[in-house]
């Protein structure tokens, strides 16, 4: 191995501990979320979102009124905090994929206003490949963990962008043709666009253009900056690469 490929992998290295090292922190700020549930949060996450988070027995009640009055699925009531261990139990490497999926679902769910609850396989694999499961599981784990998810219902979409980008959305968000063109646009951006470019590159009306664009805004997926130099530009932050 020549000297230029050694220091690379010592920086992919250095780079895999750190995003590790904040992960377990992010984890840690999860599970306090979840002790600090209150009424008016479950009932905001399940208005919004139509998921329940029944781990705390005191709120036992307050959960199934709000599952009858959403009508919300029991598959998407999570009553049991899931960690790496349950994923990958005992000392055999079997790794659990369904149980898999409802890790990255349970910790997508506490980072929704980060990510929108829309994501590449990527970035679910950078959000579960934590603990013991560092090193041990790969980006094809994942995609079957999520496909799992698609299956039973608890997500409502898996789509492949261009060049075989999947594309994974957490919660039930309905897409029109032109949002899914702003996304595909947007990826191949690292993450960004402004209006003007969309316009330009898509052919589309100024009125058209925006209308998608704050679509995409108003459900999470998009957020905005605007300065004097560059203007108003949107980012998408699951698909800043």
């Amino acid at each position: 191995m020549g000297l230029r490929e050694l220091e690379k992998k010592m920086r992919l290295q250095d780079e895999m501990r750190k995003k590790n090292a904040e992960y377990q922190l992010k984890e840690l700020e999860n599970k306090a979320k979840i002790q600090k549930m209150t009424k008016a949060r479950l009932t905001e996450i399940a208005r919004k979102h139509g998921v329940l988070i029944a781990v705390d027995d005191t709120l036992k009640e307050e959960v199934e009124r709000l599952k009858k009055e959403y009508n919300i699925k029991e598959s998407n009531i999570i009553r049991e905090k899931l960690d790496e261990n349950d994923v990958m139990p005992g000392e055999i490497h079997h790794i659990e994929h369904e149980k898999l999926g409802m890790l990255a679902y349970q910790r997508v769910m506490l980072e929704k206003e980060e990510t929108g609850g829309l994501l590449l396989l990527t970035d679910v694999f950078d959000i579960v490949n934590t603990g013991i499961l560092s090193g041990r599981i790969t980006i094809d784990d994942v995609k079957k963990a999520v496909t799992i998810l698609k299956k039973k219902k608890v997500i409502p979409m898996i789509k492949t962008l261009d060049e075989e980008v999947m594309l994974i959305s957490f919660f039930p968000v309905q897409y029109t043709q032109d949002q899914s063109e702003i996304l595909k646009y947007a990826q191949r951006k690292k993450g960004t666009c402004s209006l003007a470019e969309v316009r330009a590159e898509l052919g589309w009306s100024e009125v058209r253009a925006l209308r998608a664009l704050e679509n995409l805004e108003h459900t999470g997926i998009a957020k905005t900056d605007e300065s004097f130099r560059t203007g108003k530009r949107w980012f998408f932050p699951s698909l800043k690469h």
